[in-house]
């Protein structure tokens, strides 16, 4: 029974996951339709992107705190009901500056999500499956965004913006009523005791660990590609490719379902062929990336071709988060692992805040939507080349030992 009830709180924890992603990511189309509502500039559409992910700084490491006193249950749950309250007082705004307000509480309480469904698996599944289930449980992240960008594009195209915030909040609300629900701490969980490493400790490990350094960068590099992605892209294909809007959410839907696999096949490529050497595997996806978005202006004008495009780039831009994790954890003081992989998420949390901005700005400056993601391929072949040069050196000097 412990066995199949594994798979229920996988399933449960994925939907939850997915359903207050609906509200966050789908803030990416919904700064779209701002844009030509209220005919707001690249800088100022980033920014409706950014504000929602500003919360969730201020939130995590309270809601950490929270769940290891409490467990997950209540604040998972009621973390996205509350989600989705907050998402109803975006209906009657009509204000620039007001709704970059209310979006930063929003985010705030999606802190409770991205924080406590790992926490939550990892407690189900203390074997070998565990790995796997992270996997498919962070597919949720690019399943909330494939669905928000079908179903909130249409409902804008058929309605108005107070029905995709509505249909937004519903959504939250009901992921965490399904939470709270259905899961339950598991009865055989203990408890680990105290590690007599101090905080200050841990984090001066951190700080000395330079292998560190390369793969923190290339968080920084990914995530922010992968949030311009979600704010941008479809604004993208609508001024540089002349889609319509319908045909630019598609196109970023099917970006996100190659994220959702690539979050499972990566990850078991690296445990099945990459075992201890996952970061050539980051390497290779990184340069893949590069040489994608390079292609992207060759491609852009066929839309058959553009299909199979976007399911690749999808597969690589937002699939190698999970390995990415995986190879922090590899590099961590085995005594601060938890807080290593924390460390890593809030740096990634400021990036994500800043791309989507960023790269408006960059827009702006250059008048090319190509120009500005040419600039950022670059900042990714020189993760890339320095995660290679540095995964090499850690290779090379565990040969000399053996």
């Amino acid at each position: 029974m412990h066995t199949y009830y594994q798979w229920v709180i996988l399933l449960v924890a994925t939907l939850s996951q997915t359903a207050s992603t609906f509200v966050t990511y789908g803030m990416g189309p919904v700064a779209s339709f701002y844009q030509m509502e209220w005919h707001l500039t690249s800088f100022q559409t980033g920014l409706i992107v950014s504000a929602v992910n500003i919360g969730p700084i201020f939130s995590m490491l309270l809601f950490g705190y929270l769940m290891d006193k409490k467990g997950e249950k209540r604040i998972i749950g009621w973390g996205s009901v509350i989600l989705g309250l907050s998402a109803f007082l975006l209906i009657p705004v009509n204000h620039y500056t007001t709704l970059l307000l209310v979006l930063i509480v929003v985010g705030i309480w999606y802190g409770s999500a991205q924080t406590g469904g790992s926490t939550a698996i990892v407690k189900w599944f203390p074997d070998k499956h565990r790995g796997l289930a992270i996997g498919i449980r962070q597919t949720g992240i690019p399943i909330g965004g494939a669905l928000s960008s079908i179903v909130l594009t249409y409902l804008y195209q058929q309605h108005h913006l107070s029905t995709v915030h509505l249909v937004q909040g519903l959504v939250a609300i009901g992921g965490g009523l399904l939470f709270l629900l259905l899961y339950h701490e598991p009865k055989q969980h203990v408890t680990v005791a105290a590690n007599p490493i101090s905080f200050k400790e841990k984090m001066m490990a951190i700080q000395h660990n330079r292998a560190l350094y390369p793969l923190f960068f290339v968080g920084i590099v990914m995530m922010s590609l992968q949030m311009v992605i979600i704010a941008h892209f479809m604004s993208y294909l609508h001024q540089e490719g002349g889609y319509t809007l319908t045909e630019a959410g598609s196109y970023l839907s099917l970006i996100l379902l190659g994220g959702m696999l690539g979050r499972i096949v990566l990850a078991w490529l690296g445990d099945r062929y990459f075992a201890h050497k996952r970061a050539s595997l980051l390497v290779l996806v990184m340069v893949a990336t590069f040489m994608m978005i390079g292609c992207l202006p060759f491609v852009i004008h066929g839309k058959s071709l553009m299909i199979i495009f976007c399911g690749v780039f999808g597969f690589l831009a937002l699939g190698w988060y999970s390995l990415y994790i995986t190879c922090v954890t590899e590099h961590s003081d085995p005594q601060a692992v938890g807080l290593t992989v924390s460390a890593a998420l809030t740096i990634n949390q400021f990036f994500i805040v800043l791309a989507p901005t960023l790269y408006g700005f960059l827009v702006a400056v250059f008048s090319s939507h190509q120009i500005a993601l040419d600039f950022m391929a670059m900042f990714i072949i020189i993760g890339a080349f320095h995660l290679y040069r540095t995964s090499q050196s850690s290779l090379s000097f565990e040969n000399s030992v053996k």
